[in-house]
């Protein structure tokens, strides 16, 4: 029986990410396709309304949003309703944590942005090694004494929760790690329980069975 329930749960184990993701895509296009669908029948005549215009009625929103997001008078009215969210309690916190988290990973495709490292640090008298990412190099579009010519912003993400610390240090105080960011924060946000050893060309894969 423990057999029996290891082999079980190795299996629970390999299929919930890809479970994961088809439930939650399934239930975007799900949503999307309810709550627009329900304002088009709405709005259109009788038997105007087709199965899956509620779905691309979200895309041409969310596309139509990224362009005006190209206007003077959109970036401000976001930067107005950024303000007033701030003055809410619990709220601000909150929408805070998803919009650093989401535009961590939106921020993906800069290349140095995409650096992973580790960073020793001395904790009771012995080395501790943190995996970061650098975020930036060039301080010079930011108020003096933040950061200096040599310096790098590393942000070390905590395990099991959205925040970290964004930490200045000299270059020389890491070290590249060749390993994609999505894996490393996956191995960082876990706890290290995530046993998959994968290089930054994701062909080699140890596992701790």
């Amino acid at each position: 029986m423990n057999r029996f329930g290891t082999i079980m749960f190795r299996g629970l184990v390999a299929m919930l990410p890809s479970l994961l993701t088809i439930y939650i895509l399934f239930w975007l296009v799900r949503s999307a396709e309810t709550v627009l669908g329900g304002v088009l029948r709405f709005l259109l005549p009788d038997g105007w309304y087709l199965p899956g215009m509620g779905l691309l009625t979200g895309l041409l929103v969310t596309f139509l949003f990224g362009l005006a997001l190209n206007a003077f008078l959109v970036r401000r009215l976001l930067d107005l309703g950024d303000q007033l969210v701030d003055h809410i309690p619990l709220v601000k916190t909150l929408y805070g944590s998803l919009k650093d988290f989401i535009g961590f990973f939106a921020k993906q495709r800069d290349s140095q942005f995409s650096q992973v490292v580790s960073m020793e640090l001395e904790f009771g008298g012995k080395m501790l090694r943190l995996i970061g990412f650098v975020t930036r190099s060039d301080f010079s579009t930011l108020p003096a004494g933040i950061g200096e010519e040599g310096e790098i912003a590393v942000y070390l993400p905590l395990s099991y929760q959205i925040g970290g610390y964004t930490v200045i240090v000299p270059r020389s105080a890491v070290k590249p790690i060749n390993m994609s960011p999505h894996r490393a924060m996956g191995f960082v946000v876990t706890g290290g329980m995530t046993a998959d050893k994968v290089h930054g060309t994701g062909q080699t894969h140890e596992r701790n069975d």
